[in-house]
């Protein structure tokens, strides 16, 4: 039984609320900074940069309560000045329903604003918008042109999920005979290996995936096993079982099923179906002696235990 996971693009779960949501309130003040007492006159005297920053401290409770009402509020006057940052963290607010109904026609039109003035991560939440169909007619040549203007200027996971595209391009071109299906296998690996580079977990498992099929680069199961265990020792689902399955096989790594077990268990853990299947398929066989099963599930809970201490410090 072999299973494995290449993550997908434009899936709503990795790409929309809780992705973009990390980057929301990150972007800088263009003048001078403030407090909560001289933003809120500046802002009320309609300054775009005061009132962004107003936004910033609601929505992070710095100084005030947390009112995601009032960041969009704040954001909302901003945004109308055509302040760049505004639009695109309203454009998250109303992605995520947060502080306003969610709306993703309203989160187009902000992304698309920001977007059309350069602002990256508004590219790419416009990417996600035609790649989803959200608030617009699906396109995934327009979502691949906002995720490359994107990437080009270096956003992680515009990268990553211009790559996907790539991926799955190729993948439906194969299924078709057509032979432009190599450039675009290639193209994938260019901008996940980026993303991967940098740390961006997602791109991290794919790129793996890409080494071990040989997709767009040369099959190299050593190279596959480092990515994954690259992603898998940050909490990746899909990661951990795709390593699994090089112990399982032999791949790359030595074979070993008490180490597939652990990293099996480990993307169990978090919900993954196949995760879920390879263990029980493990228990219903009786893979493992009782003293390697206890191994395997021990090196779990050490690897976890290990996690939370990172977490905490």
């Amino acid at each position: 039984m072999t299973m494995k996971r290449f993550g997908r693009a434009g899936t709503a779960g990795m790409f929309a609320g809780a992705c973009l949501g990390a980057w929301l309130f990150v972007g800088p003040l263009q003048a001078e900074d403030y407090t909560v007492v001289t933003a809120t006159a500046a802002a009320a005297a309609g300054k775009a940069d005061a009132q962004y920053f107003l936004a910033k401290c609601y929505a992070h409770g710095t100084g005030v309560t947390q009112d995601y009402v009032h960041a969009a509020t704040c954001l909302q006057q901003a945004a109308e000045q055509g302040f760049i940052y505004a639009q695109t963290d309203l454009a998250g607010l109303y992605a995520d329903g947060k502080g306003v109904k969610q709306d993703w026609s309203e989160a187009c039109k902000w992304y698309r604003k920001a977007a059309e003035q350069g602002d990256p991560l508004a590219q790419y939440g416009l990417g996600i918008c035609y790649a989803e169909g959200r608030g617009v007619t699906q396109d995934l040549a327009t979502a691949r042109e906002w995720y490359l203007k994107a990437a080009q200027q270096n956003q992680v996971a515009a990268q990553c999920a211009l790559g996907q595209l790539y991926f799955q391009s190729a993948t439906r071109s194969a299924a078709q005979s057509d032979t432009n299906y190599l450039a675009d296998y290639r193209n994938a690996a260019q901008w996940l290996g980026r993303a991967a580079e940098k740390g961006y977990v997602p791109a991290m498992n794919n790129l793996g995936f890409l080494y071990e099929n040989g997709s767009g680069v040369e099959k190299n199961y050593a190279t596959a096993a480092r990515w994954y265990r690259a992603a898998a020792e940050q909490g990746d689902a899909k990661a951990q079982g795709n390593l699994g399955t090089l112990y399982e096989e032999g791949n790359g790594v030595p074979h070993d099923f008490v180490q597939a077990f652990k990293w099996f268990q480990l993307s169990a853990r978090q919900g993954d179906p196949i995760g879920r299947r390879y263990v029980e398929d493990y228990l219903a066989h009786r893979r493992l002696t009782p003293e390697q099963q206890q191994e395997a599930e021990r090196m779990a809970r050490d690897f976890l235990t290990q996690q939370a201490a990172k977490k905490s410090k």
